[in-house]
Order: structure tokens, then C-alpha cells, then sequence
């Protein structure tokens, strides 16, 4: 009876070839080779070894050279399939490449980070946040960011740190990056926003082509001098379709229209009442606008109406703007709207809702929150992004009033006085949208939910918590910042691409890992995104249990 051969472990089959290579180097004298042999005898170990080699490559798995791609494994595969071999082609390998070689195969079986015995940088990297560096004192402006920048430096040198990465390549669910020290890896990609991968989408592309030959790359001006097209007011009409509010206001980022919203709006004697969790473009717009500013806790319609009673007991005058998100961004959850609408009206407030990360990528016909709960069309103002869904830079508030749409035009700072979106930025959104609302864009939905699934599912079943309920945004809880940083240092080399978030994002100690999902994200790419993940947190966890004696759960 035959039974099955057990595949070798990738660690087993790199370890292999180190050692025959090793071995062929001992065989011609311990240096590197400098022309093939004549000594028959040393020629036949040295067949031998390419073959060896040849044969462990071979077995390596796909996982493995698909994100190794700076290993030369088609090279190294060629060595010895025939009986007998030449050796001289694995000697010329021995003597030009391997030197290179074998560092990388090393770093593959035990990672440069486990063979350090001492760092100083690591445990300063580990053991410090942002909000140690938030209050610098002295009267420099200048030299007293320098201790922040010092601490970032120990977070680059040991690989710890999670921003300013850069793309190789477009994204899709495979992606190709770089990190700050110019390393690069290649991996499944949860850390783009493009929900529905409009972003390759061959419409979409065209409609960006068919704008930079009719307006060029441009926009000439601000929306108020000459910097729109006749895209523009396109696209402020498919906008108020989706959301169900006619009079929509174009802003040059996401960013600028939660900003310019509420300082357009908002006069320093009003108030706003705003969740704590909502968007900074949204907390800064606040605090800029009003000194009255009051955060409530996250998701508590009972407690905004608390508010609201307080301020109407005490102030009779001036306005009141409610502002939260349609999906939050770290948790994955969302406000019941009716609710907070209706609280809003009886107290004369205001609502104002940011559709930046549902909007297109949920609800009926991409009608996000609003739509899932019937209050399209139903909200005081709704603002939102390009950036998540749309493929596109920019941003947009939507009202129902002409009156609110001129006022926010004039009195928006990042409106009036920002260059408007590009001719290309204002088609691609706008064929987006087209897009969104059709039953393509029903196809593109169903897609990535399936992929959400199973990414949740996946997660779920290795014992990880996922944080919110489904939806384009998958939060991995992990908690302690030193184990996240540390598993995001290991999944930059296992093939899949996450993006770490922690304070201030996050509170102190609920750092967590935000994985956004695209509609081309196969379901067994998220599965086994998520065994890799798991295992990264593991070795983590053993990691820093070993190195610094530490229970990080």
C-alpha cells in the first residue's frame, strides 16, 4: 500500500539548500568558487549538491515565492532535474549569487529581528506612544519636536513602524509595497479603500482618459472661479440621487468637507454635540467653529438628547449642529438615524451625517446607512468621500435647501478658496457613481460581502475578536500596542498587507489592525489571510515573551 508524501515545510526546504550549499563550498576548499573543478570526485558532490538544491526549491511552496519574489527561485529550480548533472552552472551560481543569496534565505528560516540578542531601539520603539509626545515643552517650536522624531527613528530602524508605505504598482487584492526603508514585500491587500475596486475598473479608466483629453489635468481655478466643469455639476447630480437631497456642494478632499462644512455653518457662539469617535476632518471643524463643543459617548442617542435639553434650558438662541458618522471607521458600527434625527428636531438642532466609508459599498442600490435604515433623503445634511468607494479623491456635503448649498459655497474655506477637483478627480467619481447605483454595482456589493464573510468567519474561527458587525471594514481587536506592533513587523513579510492603528486613532491599549476588503477579494484569499494573521500574533506574543519576559494578551 503507498502512502502520501507529507510535504516539507518551507523552513525545512530552505534549510536544505543552505546546508548543500554550504557543503559545495566546503568541497572546493571553504571560499566561494572561482571556476567550476576538474577533480572528478568534487565534481559528483558538487552534482549532488545542485541537485539537492535544485530539488528543495522546487518543493518550496507558491505562498512563499509569490512574496519572496527577491529570491532568484527560478534560477536556483533549474539545478540537477537531470542525472548525471553538470555542476558548473550551480558553481557559477556559488560564486556570483549565492553571497546575496544566502543573507535572504537566513532572513527567510530565522528573521534578522529574532537573531538580535540586544536593541536598544526596541524596547524605546515599543514601550512609548504618540500621546507621550503630544505636549512638548520649551519655547523652540523647532527643537522640540526632536524627542518625537528620535522615537519615530527607533520605530523605523526596527521595522515598527506602520506608516508612509509605499505602492509598487495599482492596488488590488494582491498589492506590491515598500516600507519607509525601502524594503519591499508582496502580499494579500487589506490596507487600500477601493470597496468595489472601481479603481481598475476599465469604465472608469476610460472616463478619466476621455476628461484629461477634453480638460487636460488641471482644474484652473476654485470652484467659485472657473474651477469647475460641467462634470462637476454632473456629479453634485448623481450625489443628490443617491443620497436623496438635491443640492450638493463639491469639496477638493474628503477631508475639506467635514472641515469646511462645519466652519461654514457653525458660529463661535453655536454648539456642537458630536460622538467621540467621529472623524477628525469633523472634531478639528468643531473645535475650530465653536468653543462649545460637547462629545458624547459613542453611539448614545439617549445622552445627545440629555445634552440637547441641557443647552436648550440655558440657550434659546443660537444653533445646534449633531454630527456623526454613517459607518465608523475603527469600530465598524453605526448610529440608529431616525433616532437621532428625530431628537435633533425636537430640540431644533441640526444633524449632520458623514457617508465617507458606507456610501456605495452598502445598503440598497449603494445607499449606504441611510438606505439600510430608510432615511434616505431623511437627514439634515449628509457629507461624505470619494476617497473609499468612488476612486477618486474629493468630498461632498449634500442639503436640501439652494439657500445651505450657496452659503457653504461662500463660507466654506476649503470650497472657496481651494483649487476644485481635477477634470479627471470629478469623472471618475462621477462614473463611480454611475456605477454604484446600477445592478453592476448590486453585483460588485454581493462580491464583497462574500469576501467579508469570510474574512470575519476566518478570524472568528482562529479565536481573534473582530470588533462591529459586516461591512467594507473588518476591526481585529489585538489591544496591547507592543504585540501589535510587533505581529504588523510579521505580517509584512508573510504576504498580507494590514494597516495597524493605535492611539490616537484608537484609546490607549485597543490597538487593533483595520482590514479593508475589496469586491475582487477572493473568499479563500480572506481565509487565508486570516491564518496568517493569526499566526503572526502568535509568534508575537512568543516573541515578546521571550525577549522582554512579557504577557502581552
Amino acid at each position: 500500500m503507498h502512502s502520501t508524501p507529507v510535504p516539507r515545510s518551507d523552513e525545512e526546504l530552505l534549510c536544505i539548500v543552505l546546508e548543500a550549499a554550504d557543503r559545495a563550498i566546503k568541497e572546493v576548499g571553504g571560499r566561494q568558487p572561482t571556476e567550476p573543478p576538474a577533480d572528478p570526485e568534487i565534481r559528483r558532490n558538487l552534482a549532488a549538491a545542485a541537485r539537492a538544491t535544485g530539488q528543495a526549491v522546487r518543493e518550496v511552496s507558491e505562498m512563499m515565492k509569490n512574496w519572496a519574489t527577491h529570491i532568484p527561485w527560478d534560477e536556483m529550480a533549474d539545478f540537477g532535474p537531470d542525472d548525471p548533472t553538470d555542476p558548473d552552472p550551480y558553481v557559477r551560481f556559488l560564486a556570483d549569487r549565492y553571497p546575496e543569496v544566502r543573507v535572504a534565505l537566513e532572513d527567510l528560516v530565522e528573521p534578522a529581528y529574532l537573531r538580535i540578542t540586544t536593541d536598544p531601539d526596541e524596547e524605546y520603539a515599543l514601550d512609548k506612544q504618540a500621546y507621550d509626545f503630544y505636549r512638548p515643552a520649551g519655547r523652540d517650536l523647532l527643537r522640540r519636536t526632536e524627542e518625537f522624531h528620535g522615537w519615530v527613528e527607533a520605530r523605523r530602524r526596527t521595522e515598527t513602524w506602520q506608516y508612509s508605505r509605499l505602492l509598487e504598482a495599482a492596488p488590488g487584492s494582491i498589492a506590491e509595497i515598500s516600507n519607509d526603508l525601502g524594503r519591499r514585500a508582496r502580499g494579500i491587500n487589506f490596507n487600500s479603500q477601493d470597496y468595489l475596486s472601481l479603481n481598475a475598473h476599465p469604465a472608469v479608466r476610460e472616463a478619466a482618459g476621455r476628461a484629461l483629453h477634453d480638460f487636460g489635468p488641471h482644474s484652473a481655478g476654485s470652484p467659485m472661479v472657473l474651477g469647475n466643469t460641467r462634470l462637476s455639476n454632473e456629479l453634485e447630480e448623481a450625489l443628490g440621487r443617491l443620497v436623496g437631497l438635491e443640492h450638493v456642494t463639491l469639496f477638493p478632499t474628503g477631508w475639506s468637507a467635514g472641515f469646511g462644512s462645519i466652519t461654514a455653518l457653525v458660529r463661535p457662539e453655536d454648539w456642537v454635540v458630536i460622538d467621540r469617535l467621529a472623524h477628525s476632518c469633523l472634531q478639528q471643524g468643531a473645535r475650530a467653529a465653536s468653543k462649545n463643543v460637547i462629545r458624547y459617548e459613542h453611539l448614545n442617542v439617549e445622552e445627545v438628547g440629555r445634552h440637547l435639553s441641557e443647552i436648550r434650558r440655558r440657550d434659546t438662541r443660537n444653533g445646534i449642529l449633531v454630527v456623526t458618522d454613517g459607518l465608523f471607521s475603527v469600530d465598524a458600527d453605526w448610529p440608529g438615524l431616525l433616532a437621532l434625527q428625530e431628537v435633533c428636531r425636537a430640540h431644533d438642532a441640526t444633524l449632520l451625517v458623514d457617508v465617507a466609508h458606507d456610501l456605495g459599498a452598502m445598503g440598497p442600490g449603494g445607499s449606504g446607512v441611510l438606505g439600510m435604515q430608510q432615511m434616505t433623503g431623511k437627514i439634515d445634511l449628509v457629507m461624505g468621500a470619494f476617497s473609499k468607494t468612488f476612486a477618486s479623491n474629493g468630498g461632498f456635503l449634500a442639503s436640501r435647501t439652494p439657500a445651505v448649498k450657496q452659503y457653504v459655497k461662500m463660507f466654506g474655506g476649503p470650497h472657496f478658496f481651494s483649487n476644485a477637483l481635477s477634470p479627471v478627480q470629478t469623472a471618475v467619481a462621477l462614473e463611480a457613481a454611475r456605477i454604484v447605483a446600477s445592478a453592476e454595482g448590486d453585483r460588485l456589493r454581493a462580491r464583497l460581502f462574500e469576501a467579508i464573510d469570510a474574512l470575519r468567519g476566518a478570524l472568528t474561527d482562529h479565536g481573534l475578536e473582530c470588533l462591529g458587525s459586516p461591512s467594507p471594514i473588518v476591526p481585529l481587536l489585538i489591544g496591547n500596542e507592543k504585540l501589535a506592533r510587533t505581529a504588523n513587523r510579521f505580517l509584512f513579510d508573510r504576504g498580507v498587507l494590514a494597516f495597524m492603528v493605535e492611539f490616537p486613532v484608537t484609546p490607549s491599549g485597543s490597538a487593533r489592525f483595520r482590514l479593508q476588503v475589496q469586491a475582487t477579494h477572493e473568499p479563500d484569499e480572506a481565509r487565508q489571510a486570516a491564518g496568517i494573521i493569526n499566526a503572526s500574533v502568535d509568534e508575537a506574543r512568543q516573541y515578546l515573551s521571550s525577549a522582554f519576559r512579557m504577557s502581552a494578551r
